[in-house]
């Protein structure tokens, strides 16, 4: 071994780094993960069951993609369908923010809703249900998304909207 430079200490130093990188590329190559961050898990959506993704391993984040996911009736249309379809019903004692994340696959139907809800604080919090039903019905009723496209090819992709409510008002809609 001494014609190649390697001494004893130096094949211990070798075997090691070569140990780490391969354990860490049990991670990618001998386990299979197919939930990475944000895959919305089957057991927390609220969907019609036919909703199926094109690619069951492949879902991009909205903003990949040469053309991004959008609603086809853009932006402006869809903060005046929540603004004009919201109501309060009364509940003027909640304040925090809902975000509705879902799945739009390859030809622009959405599915496999979800939702998170937190207070001013950022911390966990239940909104009353004429609100958080509201919104997630309100957002299952969009049918008009453009699917995110790759030179020419459309896939699946995560999106979600965010809603700032105070004192039970629909205060702002991201993004």
């Amino acid at each position: 071994m001494q014609q190649f430079g390697l001494n004893l200490k130096n094949m211990r130093v070798v075997l090691i780094l070569t140990l780490v990188v391969f354990s860490s590329c049990d991670y990618y190559i001998v386990k299979n993960y197919n939930e990475r961050v944000g895959v919305i898990r089957s057991s927390f959506f609220n969907t019609d069951k036919s909703f199926q993704p094109c690619f069951k391993e492949e879902i991009f984040p909205y903003y990949y993609g040469r053309k991004t996911v959008s609603f086809a009736k853009g932006k402006d249309a869809l903060r005046k369908y929540f603004l004009e379809n919201y109501n309060s019903k009364g509940v003027n004692n909640e304040s925090g923010y809902v975000t509705i994340r879902f799945i739009i696959n390859c030809h622009g139907k959405a599915g496999r809703y979800e939702m998170h809800q937190l207070g001013r604080d950022f911390k966990k919090k239940k909104f009353n249900k004429n609100i958080s039903d509201q919104l997630m019905q309100l957002t299952m009723g969009l049918q008009d998304w453009i699917p995110i496209e790759f030179y020419g090819d459309r896939y699946d992709s995560f999106y979600h909207l965010s809603f700032k409510i105070q004192n039970g008002e629909l205060y702002e809609i991201l993004p």
